[in-house]
């Protein structure tokens, strides 16, 4: 019996060691990448950093311990903490994750997560056994070594549990600006050869999406959502008559609006008449950013010569209002607020998104509510500094990077093609791809990032979503994707 109690005791121990070894080895020989895989947890990634480090000293000094025979006890009583902490971990990211991350390497590489899970379930048995055997042989009373292996397993489960609860609450609200990328979010790709790549996302209806060209502000591309093939219609517009700069247009269905801004005129027409061309406003509002939300009304963005700062107004049946406290008037410039304005109309709701201040804000069509969020790239000690010239005109004195290239809102989503590296982002993902980061537009939520791969060395330019399906004009292309089971999820709460 004795041969036999240390037969299982060595053959438990030499297991461990060797598991260890390879788990801790395969990790440091492979840590950037390993660290990256953390950051990627659906449960842990804001504290990637941290944990990297101590899961490798962990398995070593638990290795350590299970080589000498004085320690070897300590060992296996911590090889139960540690075991029962990544069966927790895995059953969480099986259970309760928005979504099952890739295998990441090591033991794992060969072994989907329930593979895993049942493989960890069964070394916590090994273990406890074992245990069970050397306490036994040292004539320890049952209840005494019974209580330490609960106490271990049940507080190295509550601290994965309690990593959990903090690290999202630290990703969805506090982020630290770690992504967490959600993998396959886009699939079966389509794509149509437009031939140029002067492009833009001008509006959509049941059958078509609709495009501005800036080269060519008179052409509007009709193409079919299937992307089987597309048609042209020139605006019947005689661009001599005023000092236009840069036309663009704009489509609300069943009609299309061209404008310019620096001239205060806005026309609407109808594709199904040649000669629907009419003025809806003249000589009442410059603008630089305009969205029709009905036949006569608008929203713009303009510039108040007051605060020298930009201003979201609206228009409706010739009657303009200036809202000055909807992006913020202290303090600020037009380099300070600066930014995107999208319209989500299904919702009856607008985003304007700050360029520079790394947040957003969002308001309905009565502006009554007005909320300011945070993009995870935020920090509270960046700012930007201004100084007037001899001239009047105003320069940064620290730049600041561009952190919002793109966005689009669907179904009080807010997509933001980001053009800030986050922690952990890896550089390959960074130099082939365009990150998308999600955030909920009526709360401070970031609800995750994906990637859209660039395309003959092209980057993302626009994008627009319908529905369960995201279009991007890159290159001469346009190219349709659906979206995967994840963020269809989020699109229908």
């Amino acid at each position: 019996m004795k041969n036999i109690n240390k037969l299982i005791i060595n053959t438990a121990v030499y297991f461990f060691i060797l598991l260890f070894i390879y788990a801790s080895v395969s990790k440091v020989l492979d840590f950037e990448n390993f660290q990256i895989q953390i950051a990627q947890s659906p449960l842990l990634s804001t504290y990637a950093g941290t944990i990297s480090y101590l899961v490798i000293i962990a398995e070593l000094i638990i290795v350590a311990a299970l080589i000498f025979q004085k320690s070897k006890l300590i060992g296996l009583y911590s090889s139960i903490g540690i075991m029962s902490a990544f069966t927790v971990y895995i059953y969480l990211i099986l259970e309760y994750s928005e979504f099952v991350p890739c295998s990441c390497g090591g033991i794992l590489e060969n072994m989907n997560w329930r593979q895993h899970l049942y493989f960890n379930i069964v070394c916590v048995l090994v273990l406890i056994i074992t245990v069970i055997v050397v306490e036994t042989s040292r004539k320890i009373k049952l209840l005494q070594y019974t209580f330490l292996i609960f106490t271990i397993i049940i507080l190295s489960s509550f601290s994965v549990f309690l990593l959990y609860i903090k690290s999202e609450k630290q990703l969805r609200i506090d982020n630290n600006f770690t992504r967490r990328y959600i993998p396959h979010a886009i699939e079966n790709e389509v794509s149509l050869d437009l031939n140029y790549n002067s492009f833009y996302f001008a509006g959509q209806d049941d059958g078509n999406i609709y495009l501005g060209n800036t080269t060519a502000p008179l052409n509007i591309t009709i193409v079919r959502k299937d992307l089987k093939g597309f048609s042209k219609f020139r605006i019947p517009l005689k661009t001599n008559i005023h000092p236009f700069k840069s036309l663009k247009v704009n489509w609300r269905s069943p009609n299309y609006y061209i404008y310019d801004g620096t001239v205060p005129i806005i026309y609407r027409g109808s594709l199904e008449k040649s000669d629907s061309l009419r003025i809806v406003s003249f000589d009442e509002m410059y603008f630089d950013q305009l969205y029709a939300t009905s036949d006569n009304s608008f929203l713009f963005r303009s510039q108040s010569s007051k605060y020298k700062s930009f201003i979201i107004g609206d228009y409706k049946n010739h009657q303009m209002n200036l809202h000055y406290d909807l992006l913020g008037t202290e303090n600020t410039g037009y380099i300070e607020n600066d930014g995107l304005l999208i319209s989500d109309l299904d919702n009856k709701s607008f985003v304007y998104v700050y360029y520079y201040k790394n947040e957003f804000v969002s308001f309905n069509n009565t502006f009554g509510k007005r909320n300011k969020f945070r993009l995870i790239s935020f920090k509270k000690e960046q700012s930007m500094e201004t100084v007037k010239l001899s001239d009047g005109t105003t320069k940064i004195k620290n730049p600041l990077q561009q952190s919002v290239k793109n966005a689009v809102i669907s179904d009080k989503l807010l997509f933001i093609n980001s053009n800030s590296k986050a922690i952990h982002d890896g550089i390959l993902q960074w130099n082939k791809a365009s990150i998308i980061d999600i955030y909920k537009t009526d709360q401070q939520y970031y609800s995750g990032s994906f990637l859209v791969p660039d395309r003959h060395g092209e980057k993302l330019k626009d994008m627009f979503i319908d529905g369960k399906y995201l279009y991007i004009l890159i290159g001469n292309e346009i190219v349709k994707y659906q979206f995967a089971q994840p963020i269809l999820e989020q699109l229908h709460r």
